[in-house]
């Protein structure tokens, strides 16, 4: 569904070349020419984002962001000139996200616009999955009777029960903050906050202020101290997502809050102790990182007392039909599919998928299936076209020479080897004489 867009500016030129410039880029774009107007279309219609202009006649930007930020949670960009710098920044402390000068180039404000429309969604996401969590314990909602899933709720049971911190492993998709909170609700510290934050979805400048706040006065717009995360999760559990996302200068922090139970916050001289277990996330192989000096060992060493690694979902195709069937009694709302309408070759096609964006994509395909469905049946005619009919993927390229290189024979080898074992990286590890690390890293050298 396209984003839409409300335009405030008190000139027609900027408000029509914004416009025209954005519905290009696919958004619905509404305007209007005053603060007044732009409250008066805020109470009767949703968006996805303002973009304003700060001096207007009658009520300006100012006010107008002022008279929406305790009860609409809009994004805003303001557009300024220079002179009204100042006025920018009181704008950003009253909510609005960013601010950009003029005169702006096209591709400025659009990365400005798909970077807020991304961190957006991630908020709404974490809050959706959070709301969900508070109604069904976690360990509820890792859904499977696999041997893989029995031996990892097992596992997070008695990981859950001490104070070691512990890094989980995983692509994108397969669950790693459902998987961290079910820890947290098997600890001792159960009653205490659960704090997470992806590393990954906040720019490296901010992240610093995020994790350890910050004192006023630290940088420009630090009107007043700020508590940081790792604080507000004290004698509780804080979750680092994608921490190998993390420039090494906010590691080393990292690092010492660990170490030293305590924090430093932006700008600050005295250290404020914490007590917080800390659990990690990467979906990154974060030993090439090392190699490569993107991670320090000593944190690696610090975050891996206790290794949780979750299976993607092609190496536990038991648990797919329990998944799809869940996912489409949560998200039918309407009660529009009949209950006996899934047919067998959809299972089928489902299973025999290889899903390498796992169950947040099979989630995906679920919500798709059902808002097209008009007959009240799934089939798979619902399902998209590269999950129907996957193309199979060229492996060794003929070039102009009848000896194949020892790379490509070797990647040849290692996908046999793993379509053989339908996905199973542990199994063709064996089978290939070979450690599973080892096997990760020639996936990831190979690309399969």
């Amino acid at each position: 569904m396209s984003k839409i867009i409300l335009v405030v500016d008190d000139e027609q030129s900027m408000r029509y070349t914004l416009q025209i410039m954005l519905e290009k880029e696919g958004f619905v774009v509404d305007t209007a020419d005053d603060g007044r107007k732009a409250l008066d279309m805020l109470g009767i219609k949703k968006y996805d984002l303002i973009i304003t202009d700060l001096k207007m006649p009658g009520l300006d930007g100012i006010e107008m962001i002022e008279a929406i930020s305790d009860h609409n949670d809009t994004p805003i960009i303001v557009m300024t000139a220079y002179a009204t710098k100042d006025q920018a920044i009181a704008a950003l402390n009253l909510g609005a996200s960013y601010f950009i000068e003029k005169p702006f180039k096209k591709h400025e404000l659009l990365n400005y616009i798909n970077r807020i429309i991304k961190m957006d969604e991630i908020i709404k996401e974490n809050k959706a999955l959070k709301a969900a969590m508070e109604k069904t314990p976690a360990l509820n909602m890792m859904i499977g009777t696999s041997k893989e899933i029995v031996a990892l709720k097992e596992l997070i049971r008695k990981v859950g029960a001490t104070e070691s911190t512990a890094l989980i492993t995983g692509e994108s998709g397969t669950g790693k903050e459902i998987a961290a909170r079910a820890l947290h609700e098997n600890s001792p510290r159960a009653g205490g906050p659960f704090i997470a934050i992806n590393c990954g979805a906040i720019p490296s400048e901010l992240l610093e202020s995020e994790l350890f706040g910050h004192v006023k006065g630290s940088f420009t717009g630090a009107v007043k101290d700020k508590i940081g995360l790792m604080e507000m999760a004290d004698s509780g559990t804080f979750f680092l997502d994608e921490v190998g996302n993390t420039i090494p200068s906010t590691q080393m922090k990292i690092l010492r809050a660990i170490q030293e139970k305590e924090v430093m916050p932006v700008g600050g001289n005295t250290p404020r102790k914490v007590d917080i277990r800390l659990i990690a996330a990467t979906n990154e192989n974060l030993d090439e990182a090392i190699i490569h000096g993107k991670f320090r060992k000593d944190l690696y060493y610090r975050l891996n007392v206790i290794n949780i690694n979750i299976p993607p979902l092609r190496e536990r195709k038991e648990d797919i039909e329990l998944l799809f069937m869940h996912f489409l009694a949560s998200k039918d709302k309407s009660g529009k599919v009949i209950s006996n309408g899934v047919e067998r070759q959809l299972i089928d096609i489902l299973r025999d998928y290889t899903w390498p964006g796992n169950i947040r994509e099979l989630e995906n395909v679920v919500e798709r299936m059902i808002a097209l469905s008009t007959s009240g049946k799934i089939g798979a005619d619902l399902l998209p076209d590269h999950i129907k009919n996957p193309q199979p993927k060229q492996l060794v390229s003929e070039e102009n020479t009848s000896i194949p290189k020892m790379d490509d024979i070797e990647k040849a080898y290692i996908h046999w080897v793993l379509t053989q074992q339908n996905g199973q990286k542990q199994k063709a590890a064996e089978i290939l004489g070979i450690g599973r690390s080892t096997l990760d890293r020639k996936i990831e050298k190979y690309g399969l």
